[in-house]
């Protein structure tokens, strides 16, 4: 990670500090006001850090000054916590969530292998059946489900080698308990959505224009197959490079984003996919793009990079970026309907992977590969892959900083927002969509994600 004078400065104080005062791991600075706001989790039992309300960070390189591993955050006070680094030789990056926060499942930086953290216990679990504690996934993945019992990991895995040949792709079936893992077939599978009674995964595979249902409840332990099962998957076609969906409540149906030319294909939409009767309906266009998306009861936030030629900053911000991206708001009880939804917002370019809101109401959406702009003097303008909504008054912000965001947190009860840009951790007050005056939280290597493990 580049280090400017600033940095330097900053770095030279903290170690200072924990000299004089001995402590292994301490916060350098402050935060607002809002930090002092409580939470409905301040109330439950501390854990081995004595923590009632944490978030993790994932880091995933080695430097003279830190080591890989998972980082607990005191995220009632913003502050680092006084214990040591989680992990070992295992470099995380990417980490997904149980629905219950009861485990945190960690890919690799190299997206090769897994671990699991037991939030409870605050250590890496390890496997009945398999030495060490990490598992291989015979190839690299950046999406994956974790079952409603926690018992299960489903990775998509696009290049994973099947045996006996054939098509590359599957999803890498690992039992979080004894580590077996077992490989379920389904070419070029790259992305993973998961109904909400786990009844349910949707497999969206590189450039193809299907879903496929899958019925995990119907997947037979250890069963070796060339294909995938007819009576577990069901391919429905009539998409267009479709990365991801969202279940309705009773989980019969879906809603489809299609990513279209960003992924190779025609028109990005939203389509719905019928899971009765596992049929495509009617496409709604969405000009601006579609790659993330985040549902909202009847509101559906859409991100994307027009195609080249549509992809110009106009109407937006002025900036000195040439491309950018849009922010698209669906009322999903309005579809389908025959005329495009054009764009809300004018957003930063790039592949847009990261969405979330915060209590009040401000919508944060972060790429990767943006236009990045590096202020050559100071006050000269300043900007990476990171926009604001505020979805109370549609004013939009873009904040000086650079770099590629890679994980993005709202902290429950608070006007906080966690979020990693270019390898650090931001500390975002919503109510000035403004990093804290007083960087909270030093992250010595490069931070990747960012997830809240208590409610």
């Amino acid at each position: 990670m580049p280090l400017g004078v600033a940095c330097l400065k900053r770095c030279l104080l903290v170690l200072a500090v924990m000299i004089l005062t001995s402590v292994g791991l301490i916060s350098c600075g402050g935060s607002s006001s809002s930090s002092s706001s409580s939470s409905s989790s301040s109330s439950s039992t501390p854990k081995p850090s004595g923590l009632k309300f944490r978030a993790v960070v994932s880091q995933d390189v080695q430097t003279g000054v830190a080591s890989p591993g998972l980082i607990l955050i005191d995220a009632l006070k913003d502050l680092r916590a006084s214990v040591a680094i989680i992990g070992g030789n295992f470099q995380p990056a990417a980490m997904f969530l149980s629905a219950d926060r009861k485990i945190t499942v960690a890919v690799s930086i190299d997206q090769k292998s897994i671990e699991v953290l037991n939030n409870n216990t605050e250590a890496i679990q390890t496997f009945t059946n398999h030495p060490g504690s990490s598992l291989n996934l015979l190839g690299t993945t950046e999406s994956l489900v974790i079952s409603a019992d926690n018992a299960t990991a489903y990775a998509a895995v696009p290049n994973a080698a099947l045996p006996g040949g054939g098509s590359l792709g599957g999803i890498v079936i690992a039992s979080l308990s004894a580590g077996d893992t077992s490989t379920l077939p389904v070419p070029g599978v790259h992305y993973l959505a998961e109904s909400g009674d786990g009844s349910k995964i949707l497999a969206f595979s590189d450039d193809s224009d299907a879903v496929t249902i899958v019925s995990p409840f119907n997947i037979v332990a250890g069963q070796k197959n060339a294909t995938c099962p007819a009576n577990v998957c069901t391919s429905v076609p009539g998409f267009d490079r479709p990365v991801f969906g969202f279940f309705n409540s009773d989980n019969t149906q879906a809603w489809i984003l299609n990513c279209g030319p960003e992924c190779g294909g025609t028109q990005a939409s939203v389509q719905s996919l019928d899971l009765v009767h596992n049929t495509a309906g009617p496409p709604t266009a969405i000009p601006g793009g579609a790659s993330v998306g985040l549902i909202q009861n009847q509101t559906l936030y859409v991100a994307g990079t027009p195609p080249a030629g549509s992809n110009t900053c106009a109407g937006g911000p002025t900036t000195a970026a040439t491309t950018c991206g849009r922010l698209t708001i669906v009322n999903l009880s309005t579809l389908p309907q025959a005329t495009p939804i054009q764009p809300t917002a004018v957003i930063p370019d790039g592949y847009h992977t990261h969405i979330d809101i915060s209590g009040d109401g401000q919508l944060f959406v972060g790429s990767r590969n943006c236009f990045n702009i590096v202020p050559a003097t100071p006050g000269a303008e300043q900007r990476g892959c990171l926009a604001i909504l505020n979805t109370n008054n549609g004013n939009l912000v873009i904040p000086p900083d650079n770099g590629d965001v890679t994980g993005m947190q709202p902290i429950t009860n608070r006007t906080v927002f966690y979020l990693v840009e270019g390898g650090e951790l931001r500390i975002y007050d919503t109510t000035t969509d403004k990093i804290y005056l007083l960087q909270s939280i030093d992250i010595f290597g490069n931070a990747v994600d960012v997830k809240l493990i208590d409610f």
